[in-house]
């Protein structure tokens, strides 16, 4: 049951939160590491925000502009990959070591993730795209002892969620654009970067849209 002082908008994501749980729980992030997250989605706003609670430095890779400015908001350093070589960036950013720490929350940056991380480093595939393939060197894994960490989703961990939220231990105040009305879900869809009509994908206005009856 989900208490009182979690109001009915927080508590549609608890089960989001309780997935993340679940991968925090895996890495055993420390306070001295160096964190990348590719992808600031919902998924990778709460992973940031763990972070940035834990962490020593903690950067974010980002393409929509909308979500950007909404990492900027957060306090985080963000960085778009169609404009500047991340591997470069996270390079200097970590005074030439690399992430300790790289989570995966797009479901197409493996490839990247892999070439971020620091030897010895943790990368978490987290994000899901069926549709995706990636190339990697078996060698390079073994020489350099990258850790490939997969789980799946929340395993016992919705009671966890539910009493972070209640502590109030993590800045959601930049994590819900909207709440809108069920009639009005369509509207949804396009603000987060999908027509309808033409299943095109476009620039997002939003973070998470809450649709309430």
């Amino acid at each position: 049951v989900v208490p009182d002082e979690i109001d009915d908008i927080l508590g549609t994501q608890v089960e989001t939160l309780a997935t993340v749980v679940n991968g925090m729980n895996t890495l055993l992030m420390l306070p001295y590491d160096y964190v990348m997250i590719i992808g600031f989605g919902p998924i990778g706003y709460l992973f940031s925000q763990f972070a940035k609670n834990i962490a020593a430095k903690v950067a974010v890779t980002e393409i929509d502009p909308f979500r950007i400015e909404v990492a900027k908001k957060c306090g985080l350093t963000v960085w778009n990959p169609n404009e500047v070589d991340v591997v470069e960036k996270i390079t200097d950013f970590t005074y030439g070591r690399k992430a300790d720490i790289v989570i995966e929350a797009t479901g197409n940056g493996l490839a990247q993730a892999l070439n971020c991380v620091t030897p010895g480093g943790k990368v978490l595939p987290f994000g899901m795209d069926s549709s995706i393939s990636a190339t990697i060197v078996p060698n390079e894994i073994t020489r350099w002892a990258t850790k490939i960490l997969g789980l799946y989703l929340g395993q016992n961990t919705m009671v966890p969620s539910i009493r972070i939220y209640r502590e109030n231990r993590l800045d959601m105040s930049n994590f819900f654009t909207k709440v809108i009305k069920l009639e009005e879900g369509i509207e949804a869809f396009k603000m987060l970067g999908l027509d309808m009509k033409t299943l095109s994908h476009g620039p997002k206005s939003a973070m998470k849209v809450v649709m309430k009856p």
